[in-house]
């Protein structure tokens, strides 16, 4: 039985370092509160959440968001993690939070917060004492690129990797015998249900690594459990691709092969540069030559310390560490590769996966202790070392003097400090590592590199209630915003927020846009309105192309959308005013602004309560009701297609009077049904829509759960009837 005072030792470090984590992540928000509120996370993440949260709110299960059109297959988008408990909980968290910027901050700060404490117990579990392991949870999350590109700006990628120590020691642990294996599968599932395809490939990469040290120190037959946990966790998960992989057939996700154009490529000096505050890289993205932050940073100690390290000591502290090495060698081949291979691409986003097992070797090695010979030569090789580090990092940015040399003198005096008192208590050393990394954290995001500028900052307003309450007596129904962020002003970029936004900001502002922020997109619709990814419109004809016939129907683009709202943004090539010159007066309206031109529909729809937007001729609807998100129902004579003011995608089926019909796609992806003859007194059609695959998903995901449980049971069973002579030893999934 563990006594108190012992579980209170193992207990206060953990705590200790989420409440550090949390509170240094909050540091950012000193000098920007959009910090965590960049980029995707604002176009996409954030809005996008809030909308799922709402749905969940009002006891709704978001299978598709059809007022989100090009972006509303959440299930087939799968980075929404709609099938992830955390990240629903997530959702509801930011729905219920005013302020949108804050609901993603603590959201983001939580999963800080896991992944500190996951790279903590994987370096405790490799032999690290508690302080160096708390020093190792401590610098993982504010690593340059975590920070600045997975918690700034790309949010699954955060929510992905902060799993993925937890699934290297759980597996590990599981593997060995020293833990029920429930554990593993719990944290695997929770991975791979992210729906973040590097997520997926880590936990991947770990049972191989893991797989590889088994067969190395206990042959073939130990791999046993490691397969049936690992099989449980894959068929529990495996809903979340299935939509996914059946929707790429109209997607705008088709590409494939292996090319290499150099965007976000690393060569292999910037992974190498884990210790330099201050060097921008030159690594091409999104147009620039170089990134706006030192992207390889790891944390300040790390070279500058290694004549100090007892190397020598790893033959017996890391020995049975082969499954380190095989992670860290995968990731290493992986970002030295091609910039896109079959479906991922973008190298640099596998960073901080080769990052995390060298802090782990770096609190090892520092666990045993700094050397106290041959001082003159251990110190000139760290000069060496931190004065190189300032001639690359002024070679690539010579403008930047001013800053190189204050982190030059930081890194030296923080190496001083540590060199002095290396005959301390360990806890010393932790100490002065993480006060370091937090006051070099503290000058790169207030004063060096106040925000990842490689990418959209966006600045959206943060209160979702500022842009609801601009929008809610302006923009009725369903409406179309011809807008790009190319056509604001440069020196006023956020000038135009009360008129227009991008991305989901529609939506979590509760306007039904046609405009969203769409990953995987529907390629003939995106193509024939001109969509951007994020629901921008650079087409100089836009509202000609909206004019002219939907293809399949007879009816102009504007009709088959249902559209009751056109917005035009008057700085754009749109024709300001005089867009809207060719749209019928008695139909609409046209009120002039100083930022946007707005058309209001002024004549009724057909069918308000429905969907449908286009007949043939020879077919008449006698009614249609929208019953919810995924059903719609109508009634009819006669016979012909009829066309929806809904995007065709895969998982939509439809009956006619209990009998299954096809359902098509014009070839601008709105969805049609070729309808037979109507009975006598007319036909029902039952319109539903199902994610792809669900079925079999959700087997899957059911015989994944029953091996889980039988599994975990029967492992539980032989350990209670084992009596061995010796305690098993155990792994510190608290300490």
């Amino acid at each position: 039985m563990q006594h108190p005072p012992a579980l209170a030792g193992r207990v206060a470090p953990a705590a200790l370092l989420a409440v550090a984590v949390v509170v240094t992540a909050a540091v950012p928000l000193a000098y920007d509160r959009w910090f965590y509120y960049w980029d995707d996370s604002a176009a996409a993440f954030t809005p996008g959440w809030r909308v799922i949260g709402q749905e969940l709110l009002d006891g709704r299960w978001p299978a598709l968001v059809p007022e989100m059109w090009a972006g509303g297959n959440v299930t087939a988008e799968a980075l929404y993690g709609v099938y992830n408990p955390v990240l629903l909980a997530a959702a509801v968290l930011i729905a219920l939070v005013p302020n949108l910027a804050v609901g993603i901050t603590l959201v983001k700060m939580f999963f800080l917060a896991v992944l500190a404490l996951g790279t903590y117990v994987l370096a405790r579990q490799f032999g690290a004492s508690r302080p160096m392991a708390f020093t190792a949870g401590y610098a993982m999350p504010f690593a340059t690129y975590t920070l600045y590109f997975d918690a700034s700006s790309w949010a699954s990628g955060l929510i992905a990797f902060a799993w993925i120590p937890h699934v290297f020691w759980s597996v590990r642990a599981s593997a060995h015998g020293r833990i029920n294996p429930l554990w593993a599968i719990v944290f695997s599932a929770l991975a791979l249900t992210t729906g973040n395809p590097y997520g997926a490939v880590a936990v991947v990469v770990v049972y191989l690594a893991v797989a590889v040290e088994l067969l190395r120190h206990r042959g073939p037959r130990a791999l046993a459990s490691m397969v049936v946990t690992g099989l449980s966790a894959l068929l529990m998960s495996i809903v979340v691709y299935l939509p996914l992989a059946f929707t790429t057939g109209v997607s705008v996700r088709t590409a494939s092969g292996v090319t290499n154009d150099g965007m976000l490529r690393p060569g292999l000096g910037d992974i190498l540069d884990l210790s330099n505050p201050t060097r921008l890289p030159m690594i091409d993205s999104f147009g620039d030559p170089f990134l706006t932050m030192p992207v390889g940073y790891l944390a300040w100690f790390v070279v500058p310390l290694l004549p100090w390290m007892r190397w020598r000591t790893m033959r017996t502290s890391l020995a049975g560490a082969s499954s380190l090495v095989v992670f860290f060698g995968v990731y290493a081949i992986l970002l030295l590769g091609p910039s896109q291979l079959w479906l991922f691409r973008w190298p640099l986003r596998l960073l901080e996966y080769a990052q995390l097992p060298v802090i782990v070797v770096v609190a090892v090695v520092l666990s045993a202790g700094l050397e106290r010979d041959r001082l003159r030569l251990r110190a000139g090789l760290t000069a060496l070392l931190v004065g190189f580090q300032f001639h690359t990092a002024w070679s690539s940015v010579p403008e930047d003097l001013g800053y190189h040399a204050t982190a030059l003198g930081i890194v030296a005096a923080l190496t001083a400090l540590v060199l002095a008192v290396r005959t301390a208590d360990a806890r010393i050393h932790a100490a002065v590592f993480a006060a370091g990394t937090a006051v070099i954290l503290a000058l790169q995001t207030t004063l060096w590199f106040p925000g990842n500028y490689t990418v959209t900052p966006w600045f959206f307003p943060r209160q979702a209630s500022f842009t609801a309450d601009r929008f809610a007596d302006r923009y009725v129904g369903n409406i179309f915003a011809i807008a790009d962020t190319e056509n604001i002003p440069l020196d006023q970029p956020r000038s135009q927020w009360g008129d227009l936004v991008f991305g989901n900001q529609w939506q979590a502002a509760g306007v039904d846009a046609v405009n969203s922020y769409a990953g995987i997109s529907y390629a003939d619709f995106v193509e024939a309105l001109c969509l951007n990814y994020y629901g921008g419109v650079q087409c100089p004809d836009a509202v000609d192309r909206l004019e002219r016939t939907a293809p399949g129907t007879t009816v102009s683009w504007i009709d088959a959308l249902r559209l009751q709202t056109i917005v035009v943004q008057n700085s754009g090539p749109y024709g300001g005013p005089r867009a809207f010159d060719g749209l019928s007066p008695t139909d609409w309206t046209v009120i002039d602004g100083p930022i946007v031109t707005v058309a209001r529909r002024t004549t009724a729809l057909p069918f308000p309560d429905g969907r449908v937007s286009a007949t043939a001729a020879g077919l008449e609807v006698q009614d249609d009701v929208t019953m919810s998100a995924t059903r719609e129902r109508l009634r009819y004579s006669g016979s012909g297609a009829v066309t929806f003011a809904l995007l065709a995608w895969p998982g939509w089926s439809a009956t006619v009077d209990g009998r299954p019909v096809e359902v098509d796609a014009t070839s601008g992806g709105l969805l049609q049904i070729d309808l037979p003859a109507a009975v006598a007194n007319g036909s029902t059609v039952d319109l539903a829509y199902t994610p792809p695959g669900q079925s079999l998903g959700v087997g899957a995901a059911s015989a994944g759960a029953v091996l889980a449980s039988a599994y975990s049971i029967l492992w539980s069973v032989r350990r209670r009837r084992a009596t061995p002579d010796v305690r098993p030893e155990t792994v510190e999934t608290a300490s």
